[in-house]
């Protein structure tokens, strides 16, 4: 299939998985573009799909874009941690002390852990998101819960 096919058959649809991915229509929107600018990357292996292999490495595609997303913005907050520590002063205590914490978890359970007590995730939907169990998401999410208690009672 060409592009301009895959958009106009799955623009709509894709934004609406997206905007339930994001929970935020400017960002769903731009995961969509940039979902249709790897599709033009990849022409060639397109062309030779199907509408439903097509359908289904766009879904991929926004899927992982949106992983990855998230796990840049992870470790943006566990980099800034001397930021956030300067930031303490300046505004919430508690906010900024849970976003260094956070920001100090395994990138694997860091990811899982914001996208479900943030971003309001199950963890059925996690364990599609990440290609696992939803009881191994269970389990890393009781870790990161684990690894938080313990650092924040020392």
């Amino acid at each position: 299939m060409e592009v301009q096919e895959l958009y106009a058959s799955f623009h709509r649809e894709l934004t609406a998985y997206a905007v339930s991915m994001t929970k935020d229509r400017d960002l769903a929107e731009d995961l969509v573009q940039e979902t249709f600018l790897r599709a033009l990357t990849h022409l060639e292996d397109l062309r030779t799909l199907e509408r439903g292999p097509s359908r289904a490495w766009l879904y991929k595609t926004a899927r992982n874009l949106y992983i990855d997303q998230v796990r840049k913005l992870s470790r943006e907050v566990s980099e800034n941690g001397a930021a956030l520590e300067q930031a303490a002063f300046e505004e919430d205590l508690s906010q900024s002390a849970v976003a260094q914490l956070v920001g100090q978890l395994p990138e694997a359970e860091r990811a899982i852990f914001i996208l479900r007590y943030f971003e309001g995730y199950n963890a059925r939907e996690l364990g599609e998101m990440f290609s696992m169990p939803a009881a191994t998401v269970r389990s890393r999410l009781a870790s990161a819960k684990g690894r938080l208690r313990a650092w924040i009672n020392e």
